[in-house]
């Protein structure tokens, strides 16, 4: 019989297996008759739109059911694939009956999910855009047979991530699902469903991870829904957070407003229950101790939730008889205990939400701490609190083992009844009554620790602060940093004003006292550049509103002062003193009404305004804002301002220069189109009066402009002096690698420069070290062109008149004089040629020079002779007229070096004199009685030149005082000569006669002596003169004609 009973069940499984094995075959076969069709019923159900890349037939993934594999399948909420992607998966396995799909069933029983991104946005309606595409049609009735229907028996999800999005409330929804079961089970109109799995879930609240974040659920729901009832149980079911484990039990009423009532607990006598619900990092820290006691968390959760209503909340949490150790050092917390409830109140909703902590006590192994805290209205929070503290902080600082804080040590003491309730349960009262109620007091003692980046611990830290009735006074707070102190005190008035941000108006200051800062006991730097600052004073205050200092538009609104400010500084070695400043701030502007102060002797006061100063803090400004501002100074001294380190960063004219009566007025205006566009400005006032250089200036005007890299200034000038003048400027300042859209350019037009006394020149025959002065040719150079009209310009105390030039400049270092013309010393010059600094050690300057009857007498030109300076008319005078072409060594202030210059002097002199001339007064002795330290001559033209120290004088006749007198030879810059002179016989000496020839006169027969020639008139000897040496050690002897 057994055998029988055998025989026939195997014949049955065996008829199962074939009859399975038959259809998956069947279904194999026809495949693609079969999945064509499903996702063409689909794509006509769905309100959204289905994409898949590939269809299988998968036979075991769901068994025993048979599914069809979607491969890479993608769902959009609009038609035509123009909406969100709200779906995508890597597969979908979707479960039929092999006989239902054989006689043209499509009823779903069992889904698979797998690598999937689920987005659910829900619109301001509630409706969810995945929900509405996936939402199914109503098929005609012919065709009711062929629709897709869902008896579903069991739901899979495996790593998938589902991101749900509600824009209206900024609220957001992330959970990481690993593996997710869902069955169901379903007797008439009873559905139960169990759900099981893991997830890891985010709440994000306006763009920002809540405190709920990264958290780790397990899920263990057993859920039942009686269809009759529309009532959905939830029974006994586990849900753990983070390990923390709670049970959940209650039911969803679907009639009756999706009424709620719902009530969950912890199942652990531990703090991991309460750990689970607080941040991810605290919560970590809290699992890091050691702790036991008689825990509880439980809740409730009632209440209708149908067209975004709230249920009521309630939960009780608390503990008693706990302690928390922290094996690690073994320190120990004992004696722990509170109650604590939390309700959203009778309107359900966080205005009336209310947080209570009651008995709160902790001992630790030193001091106490012991308090309650009551907290009405979330929205804008009311605080009672009382408190009572006493704490050792090195005992602190071991138990908690803060990263980073390293020796702490001293004492707190904290006394505090705060209670700001008052008023809500006693209309009358009011705000005063309130803050009658607010009294603290807070004591720190000798407080150490170090901290990381800090050089040195902060030591002997000491405060004493005390609130009475909301008014906080800190009285006196100090500590040592190093070798610096800082003691500070402080006031504010109305401390729950500022905590609500109330229309009342708040007065708070700070003041700050300190014998000595030095930068390098706050951070690690060089010593060298560590400023320090002794004598230090700050007092701060500032009156506005709770509200604006709260939450200000942009800015709080109010005044803002700076009382008083003095210091003493080292590096750069000023004293500040008797600063006070006074900022105004309203919606329309931003007003500096009082910026005055000294630093050493100078002093300054600054005011303005600025406009549409909001533009700053907007994400795309638009429009314009401005700047007016004026500074005004009875005395300003450049070494006060300028000095750092002993060092005084002005040119060695204008170092101890001083500047009375000054006063400075501009505005400026800022333009955005979304972002920074350009600024443009004018100077409207400029005056002042310098001490030593006695120059006034004043009308000084101006406009300039930026915009697109480029720099604009027109008719940038004023009265200094003597000199009245403006200038142009058009200047590219974007980078390198960008090309420049204009040609850069300055221009200067005056009426009069005094370059004199703008540069504090007092003589050319004061001695200069050339070597040491400012060498332009150092500075990088821009490609710029210069053109210059001054009508009168005074340099090294001459006048030069209608001065043309057009200069330019390369990055090169090269300086290319185009054009060059002026009027001095009753003449005119013009010149051409370039400067060249590309090596700025050796700078040579290129040029040709013309000149027209120049009066030498008028004229001095200064150059460099072997390190002395010379001046070129110390021996001639007269009327130049010529050619000059040059190549000159120059010094950084562009004086020739002589000799190693080269030229070539095409010139000619009218009515001109030799003074002290070397070799007519080397021969003095020799002549009857003339006076050789002037000799004039009608005309004097040769073609000198200078080379290798040298100049060279080719022969020539000078018709002079002393009759005809001709001269050539060489002379050396140092003053070696080797002249060849012929002059009358008539006008030598008897004395010079024995001297030249070792006779008398009358022993001389003038036509035997090779030495006496005659010229012309024969009536008119002469007599050839060699000189050779220096003026103080020189040879005269005859010399025979050199046919020159």
């Amino acid at each position: 019989m057994l055998k029988k009973i055998l025989i026939g069940l195997g014949g049955l499984l065996l008829l199962l297996v074939l009859g399975f094995a038959g259809g998956t075959w069947y279904l194999y076969k026809n495949q693609s008759t079969y999945t064509q069709k499903l996702l063409g019923i689909l794509n006509e159900s769905l309100a959204g739109s289905l994409k898949v890349e590939e269809i299988y037939i998968s036979p075991f993934k769901n068994f025993p059911y048979i599914s069809i594999d979607f491969h890479q399948v993608k769902v959009y909420e609009g038609d035509a694939f123009s909406g969100n992607l709200a779906l995508r998966a890597q597969d979908i396995y979707v479960g039929f009956s092999i006989v239902d799909i054989l006689q043209g069933r499509y009823d779903v029983k069992a889904l698979s999910v797998e690598q999937a991104l689920i987005n659910m946005v829900q619109d301001a309606e509630g409706k969810i855009g995945l929900l509405e595409a996936l939402a199914f049609d109503a098929p005609p009735a012919a065709e009711a047979s062929e629709a897709v229907n869902f008896e579903l028996k069991q739901l899979k999800l495996k790593q998938v991530r589902i991101n749900y999005l509600i824009p209206s409330d900024a609220f957001a929804l992330r959970a990481n699902l690993e593996k997710q079961s869902i069955s169901l089970k379903q007797a008439e109109d009873l559905l139960q469903v169990k759900l099981d799995g893991d997830m890891l879930l985010t709440l994000i609240s306006k763009g920002e991870p809540t405190f709920f974040a990264e958290k780790a659920l397990t899920l263990g729901l057993s859920l039942r829904y009686q269809e009759s009832l529309q009532q959905l149980d939830i029974m006994r079911s586990l849900l753990a957070i983070d390990g923390a484990e709670f049970s959940l039990e209650g039911l969803i009423d679907l009639k009756n407003e999706n009424y709620l009532d719902i009530e969950f607990r912890g199942d652990k006598p531990d703090f991991n229950t309460l750990a689970a619900l607080l941040p991810k990092e605290t919560g970590d820290q809290l699992r890091r101790y050691r702790n036991e006691g008689q825990v509880y968390f439980q809740g409730t959760v009632q209440g209708p939730t149908a067209n975004g209503q709230t249920p009521q909340i309630a939960v009780e949490f608390g503990c008693d008889n706990a302690y928390f150790l922290n094996p690690t050092v073994n320190k120990k917390v004992d004696e722990l205990r509170f109650a604590g409830f939390f309700t959203n109140g009778k309107d359900r909703n966080l205005a009336t939400s209310q947080l209570t902590l009651q008995n709160f006590y902790a001992r630790p192994a030193e001091g106490i701490f012991q308090g309650d805290v009551l907290i009405r209205n979330f929205k804008d929070p009311y605080i009672k609190v009382k408190l009572d503290a006493d704490l050792d902080l090195a005992f602190l600082g071991e138990f908690f083992e803060v990263e980073g804080l390293r020796g702490l040590s001293g004492q707190v003491l904290l006394s505090m009844d705060f209670d700001e309730l008052i008023d809500l349960e006693d209309a009358t009262g009011g705000l005063a009554t309130v803050q009658n109620a607010l009294q603290s007091e807070l004591r720190v003692r000798n407080l150490n620790f170090s901290l990381p980046g800090l050089p040195h611990p902060v030591q002997q830290a000491n405060v004493y602060a005390k609130m009475e009735d909301g008014y906080i006074t800190l009285e006196r707070g100090s500590f040592r940093l190093g070798d610096s102190d800082l003691q500070f005190s402080g006031y504010l008035t109305d401390f729950p004003a500022l905590l609500h941000g109330l229309e009342e108006p708040v007065e708070a200051s700070l003041s700050f006292q300190s014998a000595l800062l030095r930068k390098i006991d706050f951070m690690e730097m060089d010593t060298t550049d560590a400023e320090e600052v002794s004598d230090f004073n700050l007092k701060l205050r500032f009156q506005s509103s709770g509200r604006e200092l709260v939450s200000p538009v942009y800015v709080p609104q109010g005044k803002f002062m700076i009382d008083a400010f003095s210091a003493k500084l080292k590096k750069y070695p000023h004293a500040f003193t008797d600063f006070q400043v006074q900022l105004g701030i309203t919606p329309e502007r931003l007003r500096v009404e009082n910026f005055v102060g000294k630093i050493d002797t100078s002093d300054f006061a600054i005011s303005g305004e600025v406009y549409n100063y909001e533009k700053w803090f907007q994400a795309s400004p638009m429009g314009k804002s401005r700047f007016d501002l004026t500074v005004a100074s009875k005395h300003l001294s450049i070494k006060d301002l300028l000095t750092y380190r002993g060092v005084n960063y002005m040119p060695e004219a204008y170092a101890q220069e001083t500047i009375d009566d000054f006063k400075l007025a501009m505005d400026l205006e800022l333009e955005y189109a979304g972002i920074f566009q350009g600024v443009s400005g004018n100077l409207r006032d400029f005056t002042g009066k310098l001490k030593f250089h006695p120059i006034k200036f004043s009308n000084f005007k101006g406009a300039l402009a930026y915009r697109d890299d480029v720099l604009k200034v027109n008719g940038f000038g004023g009265r200094m002096g003597l000199s009245e003048f403006y200038m142009d400027l058009d200047y590219f300042l974007g980078p390198d690698s960008l090309p420049n859209p204009i040609q850069n350019r300055f221009r200067l037009v005056g009426r009069a420069l005094d370059l004199d006394s703008l540069l504090g020149f007092e003589s050319i025959e004061q001695e200069v070290n050339h070597e040491e002065a400012f060498n332009i040719f150092e500075l990088p150079f821009p490609d710029l062109v210069v053109a210059l009209d001054v009508e009168r310009l005074k340099y090294h105390g001459f006048w030069l008149d209608d001065l043309r030039a057009r200069v330019r400049m390369q990055e090169d270092h090269m300086l290319f004089i185009d054009t060059l013309s002026l009027r001095t010393a009753d003449g005119g010059l013009g010149l051409v040629g370039y400067f060249n600094g590309q090596n700025p050690k050796e700078i040579y300057f290129h040029s040709t020079m013309k000149a027209n009857k120049l009066d030498l007498d008028k004229l001095l030109i200064k150059f460099d002779n072997f390190g002395q300076d010379a001046l070129i008319n110390e021996n001639l005078q007269g009327r130049l007229s010529g050619t000059i072409e040059s190549r000159f060594l120059v010094h950084p202030d562009l004086t020739p070096i002589i000799e190693k210059s080269e030229a070539k002097m095409d010139l000619t002199v009218y009515e001109g004199s030799l003074i002290d001339f070397a070799p007519l007064r080397a021969m003095s002795s020799f002549f009857s009685d003339r006076n050789l330290m002037r000799v004039r001559f009608d005309t004097l033209q040769n073609v000198f030149e200078l080379k290798n120290g040298t100049l060279d004088i080719p022969s020539m006749t000078i018709a002079s005082s002393l009759g005809f007198i001709e001269l050539s030879g060489r002379q050396q810059l140092d003053m070696q000569m080797d002249y060849f002179i012929r002059v009358p016989l008539g006008l030598v000496t008897s004395v010079g006669f024995r001297s030249l020839f070792g006779r008398n006169r009358g022993e001389v027969d003038p036509d035997q002596e090779d030495a006496i020639v005659t010229r012309g008139d024969r009536r008119v000897r002469f007599v050839n003169v060699n000189l050779r040496g220096t003026p103080d050690d020189f040879q005269v002897r005859l010399g025979r004609d050199r046919g020159r």
